[in-house]
Parts: C-alpha cells; structure tokens; sequence
C-alpha cells in the first residue's frame, strides 16, 4: 500500500501524530471527533482534498477513515496511519488490558476471601494486593491462588497435633513438594494470613506456631555443658564437646530422636544471644547454657519443654530493650525464671555504661509488663537505653545460677 504525495507532506504530521495519540490512549477501535491542530496552508488543502470539503476546527475520524480507505490507503484507519508512517503501537492497549485483568484478579480475590469464615479475611486481601502476590494474575489464576491459601488455612486451623515438615505439607496438601518454597507467591500469601491471624513474626516462627518446621537440621539451638543423663544418646557428643571447648548445635532431629533430660534440679541459664554460649565454651565454665538466638525457635521450645520436663530449673537472660523484656516475660511463661533482669541489674547496667562512656543506643518501643519485678518497666520507660546481654561479659558467665534469682 502506497499513499499520495500530498498525505506524506510534514504540514500534516501534527494531524497523524495527534489521531495515533488519540488512538494509542483510548484503543484503536476509537473513532469519535478530536480537534483539528494549527496546520500550514498547503496541510488544510492536503487535508481538504483528502475529505472532499473545507475541514472545521474538529474533524470526524470515522470520515476520515473513510476517505482514506477510498484512496486504499490501508483498510482501516490504523493500518491507514502506519502506511503514513504513524504505526499506532500496541504497548498502550496491551498496558490497559493489564491493568484490567488484574483489577478483575483484585476484584475476584477479594469477592472470594469475603466468603472465608476468618474476621481478617478482608484485610487479607487487601494485605496481598498491596504486597504485589497477585502481580501478573488473571482471574483464573488468582482464583486457584486463594483456592489453595484456603486449603492451606484449612489443614493449618487450630491446634497442629503432630509437627510437620513445610515440604511434606506442601507435597501432601498441594501435590508439590516445592510449593511452599520460601520466596513463592503461594508463601507469600499463607505467611500474610498467619500474620493477622497470629500477629506480626518472622517467617520461621509463624510457620512453628501452627506445628510447620521448615527443615529438620537448621535452625538447631546452641548449647554448651549440657549435664545429660549418662544413659541419653546425646550424652558422648555433649560429653565430646565439652572435652574440646565447643559450643554444640543440637537439631530438631537429634531432640527428637534422643529426648534430652537432666537431674532434677539442675540449673541452666539460658540466654537470648549466642554470643553468650560462646564465651562460656571459650572460657571453660561449668555451669551449662543455651541460647535462644532472639525469639526461640520450635527447636529452641523443644529442647526447654525436655529440659523442664525432666525436672531442671531454668534461669532466662536477655537484653534489656523493649524485645528483650517480651522474650523474658514470653519465657516466663513457659516456667523460666528471670536471672538477673530486675531494676536494680539495669540500673547498675546504666551506671557502668556511664563510667565506661559507652553511648547506649535508644528505644522509642513501650516496654511490655515486667511482672516478675513492675518496677523494671518504670525504669526501663524512663531511661529507654538499651543494655545487651554482651556489655555485661564476663559478669554474667561468671555468676552463681544460685545468686540474684527473682
């Protein structure tokens, strides 16, 4: 296909430019009128030739249309427009039919997650869609997405009667072993109802509370002169440990398969930073301790509910910041007692720093209640610096478990 002379002249290419616009913003199906630009004198006459009469200041492109199609120049007005050089692209109607489809997806999943029987539902939907987990979805897709979140949810409802690995559960419940993978938009999604329906943790522990482990080996907790029983599978690597100044990482696995257990009585510290366990290992000392590496792990759970089960007395120490006094009550709860975390231990904790000239960092987070000692949370809201476990090396490995017990 070929076009005049006259059609190709440069006065008219503010008309082409203008109706490609047109036709690139509203679809190239889109006839209508649009006004006509400031053309030279030789462009109106161009364009009066092409439509058989003088144009006014709008102009019909069904008209248009028309009159090119009589010249053959091309068989519809944007063929017409490519032949004259001014291809309408397909990027803009493709970037429409996207945002389309997924307002359908969005509308779909949220019509859906409307009929689950969870409060947070709602929220929900509106959680995964700012997240992005249903970028690039149509609506069957995001159909099945939200169809397997909800069998998820199903098995994952109420108290978990046995542990799970995350893979057999994927395999068993989806038919994939992978499906669950971290970093899957099938992830993304269960992790965001765990969220509201647990509140805000890190991927491994809401997977935990609802008795999903992801592997069996990481994750392990770190211990150092575990006093097992003589008689306990453990007790020659524990002993072998020891023997060589080694903090050990015990695995889920091992727990499970040889159950740990002490002499009623016995004392332990447990810590909430590694650091701790490691500096016992380094220096030797007697008396045994874990750490719970922050918020404990289902691991770390297993290993104190063996621990208290047996009849051993655990004192629990961590950081004095407003997580640490949460992980401290949290532990007391499970029947720890705090070791050295009243007023009187942060207060001297403040006091050294100040000799020492150490510039304590900052909490703008409101403490939890301290019911083991009310008056930590007193001080601890009016001073708000924050002492970690390892300012207070060696002090803190040193100390008689028997001493300082609230």
């Amino acid at each position: 296909m070929s076009a005049p002379d006259s059609l190709r002249s440069a006065e008219l290419e503010p008309l082409w430019n203008r109706i490609r616009e047109r036709l690139e913003r509203f679809g190239s199906d889109n006839r209508g009128r649009i006004r006509v630009p400031e053309l030279g004198s030789s462009g109106r006459l161009a364009l009066q030739a092409l439509l058989g009469r003088r144009p006014g200041a709008t102009l019909d492109l069904g008209a248009l249309e028309a009159a090119l199609l009589r010249l053959d120049v091309g068989y519809d007005l944007p063929s017409a427009l490519a032949v004259l050089g001014f291809a309408v692209s397909g990027e803009p109607a493709a970037r429409r039919a996207e945002r389309a489809e997924r307002r359908r997806a969005q509308a779909e999943a949220r019509e859906l997650a409307a009929r689950w029987p969870e409060p947070w539902a709602p929220q929900w939907a509106d959680a995964v869609i700012r997240a992005g987990v249903l970028r690039g979805l149509d609506v069957d897709q995001a159909r099945e997405l939200l169809g397997r979140v909800r069998l998820l949810l199903d098995r994952l409802s109420g108290e978990p009667e046995v542990v799970v690995s995350r893979v057999d559960l994927a395999a068993h419940v989806l038919g994939s072993a992978h499906a669950l993978d971290s970093g899957t938009r099938l992830e993304a999604a269960v992790l965001h109802g765990l969220r509201l329906h647990l509140g805000p943790a890190e991927a491994r522990e809401l997977w935990e509370q609802v008795g999903v482990h992801l592997n069996l080996t990481s994750g392990p907790v770190l211990t150092w002169n575990l006093p097992l029983d003589a008689d306990n599978g453990l007790h020659e690597l524990v002993a072998s440990a020891r023997e060589a100044g080694i903090a050990l990482h015990l695995s889920r696995m091992a727990l499970e398969r040889h159950p740990v257990a002490v002499a009623p009585g016995t004392r332990l510290l447990v810590v909430e930073n590694p650091r701790i366990v490691e500096a016992a290992a380094q220096e030797h000392i007697a008396s045994p301790v874990l750490s719970t590496n922050g918020q404990p792990s289902s691991t770390v759970l297993l290993l104190l509910d063996q621990l208290l089960d047996s009849g051993a007395e655990l004192l629990y120490h961590g950081d004095f910041d407003a997580a640490g006094l949460a992980i401290c009550e949290r532990m007391r709860e499970l029947g720890l007692r705090p070791f050295r975390m009243n007023e009187s231990d942060y207060l001297q904790a403040l006091a050294v720093a100040d000799v020492d000239g150490a510039q304590l960092p900052i909490d703008m987070q409101p403490a939890g209640a301290t019911p083991w000692d009310p008056a930590l949370q007193v001080a601890f809201e009016r001073e708000r610096r924050i002492v970690h476990e390892e300012r207070l090396l060696p002090d803190l490995i040193r100390a008689p478990l028997s001493f300082g017990v609230q």
